[in-house]
């Protein structure tokens, strides 16, 4: 019986080349259905392949969120950084993303393709989530857009995402 997939069961890539500049991973709205941080266990791997990870702690929703971003980004010393997020909290945090000109962008929605079920349909605590944020004016992040299949494939995808970033830093 195979066992299921998590951090401690993936093999690790040896001599992955790393990013100077740090992957910092911004979770969309969240409610009390769903509070879960972008990619959960895929930021767990890719820390442990030596890249560093931040995932700043931002309000749940609403129009504090950019100003909880700025305010953690002012406190790095970086002056770029590699944002993995969905491409609606891009629109939403575009005005504090100006001032990191040298930053690059990857789109959880472009990680779909590696899904090992195409079409993966929202679970119930996530439909209640959609339900929740558009009762309070926000819009969750398209279900896709929140890593919900975690597979080895899609692991070690992100990984060479991660490898090309270091590739093509300046």
């Amino acid at each position: 019986m195979l066992e299921p997939m998590d951090i401690y069961n993936l093999a690790l890539r040896p001599n992955c080349l790393m990013t100077r500049n740090p992957l910092v991973f911004i979770t969309g709205p969240r409610s009390l259905f769903f509070y879960e941080k972008l990619g959960g266990t895929l930021q767990d791997f890719v820390a442990a392949h030596g890249y560093v990870v931040l995932n700043p702690v931002l309000p749940f929703r609403g129009k504090l969120r950019p100003l909880a971003l700025a305010r953690f980004l002012e406190s790095r010393q970086e002056k770029a950084f590699h944002f993995v997020l969905s491409h609606r909290t891009k629109n939403e945090f575009d005005e504090v993303f100006k001032k990191y000109p040298g930053s690059t962008f990857t789109f959880a929605e472009d990680f779909k393709k590696y899904f090992q079920d195409q079409n993966k349909t929202p679970n119930l605590g996530y439909r209640l989530h959609e339900v929740f944020c558009k009762l309070n004016g926000t819009e969750a992040d398209d279900y896709s857009a929140v890593f919900p299949d975690k597979n080895v494939v899609l692991y070690d995808r992100f990984l060479d995402r991660c490898v090309d970033l270091a590739e093509n830093e300046p």
